[in-house]
């Protein structure tokens, strides 16, 4: 029988200026594309030219615009607390765990901007953040430091507390 989760958090990148930033050069792409067909002069006396045929320069062009965009897509930070030990994963890259005998101290901070995605950081070690500027800092026994950012710091600072 599996282990229920004392705290699960699964986040994803929903900002709207990122999906502007991402979605943009899609568009600007597109346009390039079908901008001679709209700026054609024969076509006022009914002579329609629709004969597209892309460069490579397109398709090499789209086809990376389309990976970053569907990787977004994709990527969520997941956040569990068991009974047993904490565990992240940043889907679709890696999952790591640690034990609760490997940890010195877990407590909610509020920080500057440290970036989004996966960071290091001198003051907070790595860094795995999604949005805002609240975490779970981490210091392992070993020395390192992590830093997990946190939609649900009340709830997850319930759970720490009660650990």
């Amino acid at each position: 029988m599996k282990e229920e989760p004392l705290f699960y958090e699964e986040q994803k990148f929903t900002q709207w200026w990122l999906w502007l930033l991402l979605l943009a050069p899609i568009v600007i792409l597109f346009y390039t594309l079908v901008k001679p067909i709209l700026e054609d002069p024969n076509q006022g006396n009914g002579n329609f030219s629709f004969s597209l045929i892309p460069s490579n320069d397109f398709w090499i062009s789209l086809g990376l615009m389309l990976v970053v965009l569907i990787l977004f897509i994709l990527l969520k930070l997941k956040t569990t607390l068991s009974q047993d030990y904490i565990q992240v994963s940043f889907y679709p890259f890696f999952t790591k765990k640690w034990n609760w005998s490997e940890i010195n101290t877990a407590e909610i901070v509020t920080y500057g901007f440290v970036g989004y995605g996966i960071r290091l950081s001198l003051k907070y070690g790595t860094v795995y953040n999604i949005k805002g500027n609240q975490g779970l800092a981490i210091h392992l026994k070993n020395g390192k430091k992590l830093m997990v950012g946190t939609q649900k710091p009340e709830e997850l600072a319930n759970v720490i507390k009660n650990k």
